[in-house]
């Protein structure tokens, strides 16, 4: 980091409103999921907008109508109840806060989104925050599906802490809406989200006398609502959309997508956040959701509309997956077969009309995008921010006559660029993640036994180096290039001591960027060794030595010995790394395929195969908690409980 952005950097870091904090022992008690479905629930559908009974100004009075209250719906209309401004929140389903049916996984909130929804409302924000868990404080990045090994690197934590935003977060899609449904219900009132409404239709109208427009949602069982707005939230699938500008077909993707939840603890769980897995046609994601717990997505290429038996997703799963990474495979093994869902992928392309009228477009109604950035929310979210804004403007400048067909165009100036290129990158990723060929005759048909002489593909290593060039510059753009707009608003640059590093010195981390094997060494992990049926584990020394570990094995065990002659092969740990050795030239000693050449030491990396005339030995590793307390007990918001630069808690008396 050079001299102006250390200043930057440190400058920027404060302690935020609570101690506690993502990484702080003082987690948040969670929104009532039961509060907020039964004030939505009961709330009167009468046709009209309620008061607002917690604003300090009702002299202008406008109202606005949201069809959908997703995260683009909410916080739009948090930012405008700050105003003053009459909402009605109209949401066809509210399972999604009422928590019923499946869990709905988590949503990454990343630093561009935070910032936004800070500037909009501090209260919202400081609870997503607090709840998130951080991943942009560990190294992240793309790895070879079937090695593991790294491809490329991300470092989303120094694009944000340098300009000032806060650190990429994780948070379960429920409590964030839940959240933001509270907030929205503190500010309007009891009666603001309505349930059970489909808006289905619109009209606009004139008043002959007056002049003054008004536009009319129409539901699904006719039901009209009447406001001066209307705004689209209402996804890929929207109502709204169509009647703008009539019937388009969204886009499948060609992938279909196997996601599950499990409490598992991954060995670098620490230094890592999130992974994607690369290969030809299929590429898999697994991240820290934090609880204990990590959500993978599997994405295969097939036709859309297919299905599984019964109680065969994970086997089907394992036959696309199943010679891939431990870190994969370890990940689908320890999800319960209820808990894998199935969807095929969507996504709309770009538009050049979001309004018409009085009526707006906003978040996936607009620009649906593919899931491989973890923008689609983010950019609902700086969609809301910018109309909250500029309808506040507009009201500044002429509060009873305020011109909101022209506000309306000049939101869809303001988002058209930003949005459309993210939605290009997104597809982009989507198609460099799934064309991926690690090795030469991949993807060939007969000539795929080319892929057993290991020779890099082109693609790979041209894409890999392309890559590493252009990739801090990209992060930083889709991170930090709403920044002016932010500080227009008056957001000031900050950063909370929480986002720091915990598991690892923040200084390591120009280190873990650039070298594999000093972020492999960091791992809090146990290694061992263990046969073809895990009949038995031979765990490794965790502390460097200058002593031989001379080891013997057959299909059901691995031993220490002392005699000669029956020696295989010998491993030591040496600077924090372990290496094999093959002792005998009448012994023969495999790596992953290749020779082991006598009194040749070669590192060893967790996920190898170590092939002794003809008996297979997995070397693996996990993380130490899970010896003590097994998978999905580790919680690094509990165990590493507060960052070190806090100050200590009060004692109590």
């Amino acid at each position: 980091m050079d001299a102006t952005n250390l200043k930057k950097h440190n400058d920027y870091f404060g302690s935020g409103k609570g101690l506690g904090g993502a990484h702080g022992s003082d987690v948040p008690t969670p929104v009532s999921r039961q509060r907020v479905a039964r004030r939505a629930i009961t709330a009167e559908r009468d046709g009209t907008l309620p008061s607002q009974p917690n604003n300090s100004s009702e002299s202008s009075q406008m109202r606005v109508v949201i069809a959908g209250g997703g995260i683009g719906g909410l916080v739009l209309a948090i930012g405008l109840l700050k105003q003053g401004i009459s909402v009605k929140v109209l949401e066809r389903d509210l399972t999604a806060i009422r928590g019923e049916g499946k869990y709905r996984g988590p949503i990454q909130v990343q630093s561009n989104a935070l910032a936004a929804l800070q500037a909009l409302d501090d209260e919202a924000a400081e609870q997503v925050l607090n709840y998130g868990c951080i991943t942009g404080d560990r190294v992240n990045g793309l790895c070879d599906g079937v090695s593991g090994e790294w491809y490329c690197k991300f470092d989303t934590f120094h694009p944000a802490v340098n300009k000032g935003l806060p650190v990429t977060r994780v948070i379960s899609r429920q409590v964030l809406q839940e959240i933001l449904a509270e907030r929205v219900m503190s500010l309007g009132g009891e009666t603001v989200i309505e349930n059970g409404v489909h808006v289905v239709d619109y009209r606009q109208e004139v008043d002959r006398d007056s002049g003054k427009k008004t536009v009319v949602a129409i539901c699904e069982d006719g039901t009209e609502y009447r406001g001066d707005l209307l705004v689209g939230s209402d996804g890929i699938w929207s109502k709204i959309r169509h009647k703008m500008i009539g019937h388009t077909e969204a886009n499948y993707s060609r992938y279909t997508c196997y996601t599950g939840i499990s409490d598992f603890t991954p060995p670098d769980i620490d230094t890592v956040g999130y992974r994607v897995f690369l290969g030809h046609e299929q590429y898999f994601v697994s991240s820290d959701v934090g609880g204990g717990k990590m959500q993978w997505y599997g994405f295969h290429r097939e036709p859309a509309g297919g299905d599984d038996m019964p109680g065969k997703r994970k086997e089907r799963l394992m036959t696309i997956f199943g010679d891939w990474s431990d870190m994969v495979t370890d990940l689908i093994e320890a999800t319960p077969e209820d808990d894998v869902l199935r969807r095929d992928i969507y996504d709309r392309p770009p538009i050049f009309k979001w309004t018409d009228g009085r009526v707006a477009l906003l978040g996936d109604s607009a620009h649906a995008m593919q899931p491989n950035l973890g923008q689609g929310g983010c950019m609902a979210i700086e969609d809301a921010f910018q109309l909250s804004v500029d309808i506040q403007e507009e009201l500044k400048r002429d509060e009873m006559n305020p011109d909101l067909d022209k506000v309306l165009k000049g939101y869809f100036r303001k988002r058209l660029v930003r949005a459309a290129a993210i939605h290009g990158m997104a597809g982009m990723a989507a198609f460099m993640a799934s064309t991926y060929k690690a090795y030469l005759g991949e993807g060939l048909g007969p000539l795929e036994w080319m892929t057993k002489l290991k020779i890099p593909h082109p693609g790979r290593v041209s894409g890999q180096l392309v890559l590493k060039l252009t990739m801090p510059a990209v992060l930083d753009w889709v991170l930090t290039g709403y920044q002016s707009v932010l500080r227009m608003s008056g957001r000031a640059p900050l950063c909370r001591i929480e986002d720091k590093p915990l598991g690892f010195d923040e200084s390591q981390f120009p280190t873990f960027m650039r070298d594999d094997d000093e972020l492999l060494r960091a791992a809090n992990a146990d290694w061992y060794l263990t046969t073809q049926n895990d009949a038995t584990r031979f765990h490794l020394p965790d502390e460097d030595s200058s002593l031989l570990l001379h080891l013997a094995c057959t299909e059901s065990s691995i031993n220490t010995v002392a005699d000669v002659n029956a020696r295989h092969f010998t491993i030591q740990r040496k600077d924090g790394s372990y290496c094999i050795s093959n002792l005998s030239q009448s012994t023969a000693v495999l790596r992953d395929g290749r020779t082991v050449s006598c009194h040749s030491p070669v590192p060893l990396r967790p996920g190898d195969e170590i092939t002794i005339n003809d008996v297979r030995v997995h070397v693996k590793f996990e993380h130490k908690s899970v010896a003590l307390s097994g998978h999905g007990t580790y919680d690094r918001r509990n165990e590493l409980v507060r960052h070190p630069e806090l100050s200590p808690e009060p004692v109590a008396s």
